[in-house]
């Protein structure tokens, strides 16, 4: 349960750490090492300024975007096999003019993490605490209302778990 939120935090924040990494690089060519000497100290002392300050625009731009108008929150319920074994996710965002809800299942292994189900869409696939259901720690059971003004995507197979989609119309 925890596992799967921390690589979607990590993912989601991936842009910071290279932006870090490369601000290291900036930082230690600006700062160029004594070996170097005339013209090619002050060449890679230029590019080193010239990264920095092109990485302070980027991280004003990334971090005023993610201040105004950053994604919404997403909903999450998780969902534990009969022995606690295994863990489904399913997470939900409303967005202004559309929805998007996903359903993850971890592998065995500790860094696997499987999409079983994906929606992206005009309208809503209306999946809730109702919707997933684990027969056994080898078969998972998805319930979902069809919605043709999007994309639905409901794998049969993921790793070593089998996917039962159930798909319901419209009430």
């Amino acid at each position: 349960m925890r596992y799967l939120l921390f690589m979607d935090e990590l993912r989601e924040g991936g842009i910071w750490a290279v932006l870090a990494l490369l601000f290291g690089l900036a930082v230690y060519l600006a700062c160029s090492p004594r070996m170097l000497r005339s013209w090619r100290r002050a060449a890679v002392r230029a590019v080193g300024l010239g990264l920095l300050g092109l990485l302070g625009v980027l991280a004003g731009v990334l971090f005023v975007g993610a201040w105004l108008g950053g994604d919404p929150p997403r909903e999450h319920i998780v969902f534990k096999s009969h022995d606690g074994a295994r863990v489904a996710l399913l997470s939900h965002s409303s967005l202004r003019d559309s929805s998007a809800t996903q359903v993850t299942v971890k592998g065995n292994n500790c860094c696997s993490r499987y999409i079983a189900y994906d929606y992206y869409g005009d309208g809503d696939d209306y999946m809730g605490p109702n919707s997933i259901r684990w027969a056994d720690d080898h078969h998972l059971a998805i319930r979902y209302t069809v919605d043709t003004t999007g994309s639905q995507v409901c794998h049969p197979l993921v790793g070593d778990v089998q996917i039962v989609c159930e798909p319901q119309s419209k009430r």
